[in-house]
């Protein structure tokens, strides 16, 4: 099966036809072997910034092998980007026409998809709010299937599982539901799993060989502690779609050098056992937080989290918010927002932050 003609009619009709940009970086694989004049590269470096005046590769080799094994896909089918950030936005360009087509959401959830979409701009961004229960919040499986019927003009559908703000991950089998409605109804689906490494049910992955339509979005910014040095990355079951995007849409040297050698050092077996390790720091220290904030007068509900966060309603939310905020600590704020309302995200950071997070809130409610 060509799964590329399963999807290739769903990218923008210009991206198809143009020829795209393949850089000095692409034409050959750099070694120390090779003279490479082909760059209008500055051969006379500076002390200590030895290597930097030549052009990164456009997709490091060793990288890609890298975040192929650690997210267990072939090199054929996964992009690096800056963060996932960099990721929507390509996604974003590729999938939807301008003023035409539409993306579906289930707020509360990210506000980037919404704001990258807005800056296209999209036709519409089609919102299908999550369900909320005494614990958790739920996709709204047919409210989802309901909008993909009901308007063509949506391209994309944009799940975060884990969700961001709300913490929570989404059922495999409603996740696939959707992907088979978007399929049926000619949409791609980009499932962001950022926060994967936190939950016990990983990463979907295994679906993409299935589902032509599926594209998961991955970083090592929150698990891998890497959020300084901007890498994510795309996979996809298609090999033809990441090359569209390397060659049509992304940028012709994306990738710092010194970001490359900092994911590398990253991605060291050691260092993979040390952030594996402090996955699972993270994850107790959410339960004993999670139960600490139970006995919090003020605090009325912690929602179950799949994530290094907790989303949590409390009385006078934005107060404490400010209150936190004069004592050093720095919460996200979202009382305000539909579906959160009288609701802050709190990270969970150091013993020691926790433990005075904790203060400040026996203090505030006392």
């Amino acid at each position: 099966m060509n799964n590329f003609a399963a999807i290739k009619p769903l990218i923008r009709t210009h991206f198809q036809e143009m020829e795209g940009y393949s850089s000095a970086g692409m034409e050959v694989e750099k070694d120390e072997t090779k003279i490479f004049l082909n760059a209008n590269e500055n051969p006379y470096t500076l002390e200590g910034l030895e290597g930097y005046n030549y052009y990164p590769e456009p997709q490091p080799r060793k990288l890609v092998e890298g975040l192929s094994d650690l997210y267990d896909v072939p090199v054929d089918n996964l992009l690096i980007t800056r963060g996932a950030d960099e990721g929507i936005a390509m996604l974003l360009r590729l999938f939807c026409e301008p003023h035409q087509d539409s993306i579906l959401i289930h707020p509360p959830t990210f506000g980037v998809y919404k704001v990258y979409a807005s800056t296209l701009p999209v036709k519409d961004v089609v919102s299908v709010p999550l369900i909320e229960d005494s614990a958790y919040f739920h996709l709204d499986i047919s409210g989802m299937v309901t909008a993909l019927e009901n308007n063509p003009a949506i391209k994309m559908v944009f799940i975060t599982s884990p969700n961001n703000p709300t913490g929570g991950i989404f059922p495999k089998d409603d996740i696939e539901t959707v992907i088979k409605a978007a399929a049926k109804n000619n949409a791609m689906v980009i499932l962001d799993e950022t926060y994967a490494e936190f939950s016990d049910q990983g990463s979907l992955s295994p679906l993409l060989p299935t589902y032509p339509n599926l594209i998961i979005l991955r970083t090592l910014s929150k698990s891998y502690a890497f959020a300084g040095m901007r890498i994510g990355t795309i996979l996809s079951g298609v090999p033809d779609l990441i090359t569209t995007l390397k060659t049509k849409v992304m940028e012709a040297y994306p990738i710092p050098r010194g970001s490359t050698e900092a994911a590398l050092k990253i991605l060291a077996p050691d260092n993979i056992k040390r952030a594996r390790a402090n996955i699972q720091t993270l994850i107790k220290s959410r339960k004993d937080m999670e139960q600490a904030l139970r006995d919090i007068s003020g605090v009325r509900q912690v929602y179950a989290s799949d994530s290094n966060f907790l989303l949590i309603r409390m009385d006078r939310a934005q107060d404490f918010c400010n209150y936190a905020a004069k004592n050093t600590v720095i919460l996200r704020d979202f009382s305000a927002k539909p579906g959160t309302e009288g609701c802050l995200r709190i990270a969970i950071g150091r013993p020691a932050d926790n433990e005075k997070l904790l203060n400040l809130l026996k203090a505030f409610y006392q």
